[in-house]
């Protein structure tokens, strides 16, 4: 047996690959990446979340998380809000225009899942969720 198939590491990287591969292209006219995609979908969850906080629970670096902000906001997609509670942060909130692109790419987004999990049955499916949800739980 190689070894490349040996290591869930690369088989999960694969997998992961070619889901954003599919996927950045039903965001590419909307300007956004997959993170920043996500990143939308936690602030709609979340609203008058800190960058802070986005950046804690999606496991994104600060820098990286403000040059995300930064685009989004530019895009019109989120607005940045003073935090009454601590004035040196902002609190985010996701605008009209920003829910428009949640809601035109998500179901492009669960195609595109379904496209490249589709050797998997219902079942299995599910399984495999369950099981990303255990893991990513106990980081």
């Amino acid at each position: 047996m190689e070894k490349w198939n040996q290591s869930y590491g690369f088989l999960l990287g694969k997998v992961l690959q070619q889901m954003e591969t599919k996927f950045a292209e039903g965001l590419a006219p909307y300007e956004i990446n997959s993170r920043q995609y996500g990143v939308l979908l936690f602030i709609n969850g979340n609203p008058y979340s800190s960058q802070k906080d986005i950046s804690e629970n999606l496991q994104i670096d600060r820098t990286t998380m403000v040059s995300h902000i930064d685009h989004l906001e530019s895009l019109g997609f989120v607005k940045r809000t003073r935090n009454p509670k601590d004035r040196r942060s902002y609190s985010l909130l996701i605008t009209p225009n920003g829910n428009d692109v949640l809601d035109s790419c998500w179901e492009f987004l669960i195609n595109t899942e379904l496209e490249v999990l589709a050797p998997l049955d219902h079942q299995e499916r599910i399984l495999l969720k369950d099981f990303l949800i255990k893991i990513w739980s106990a980081l």
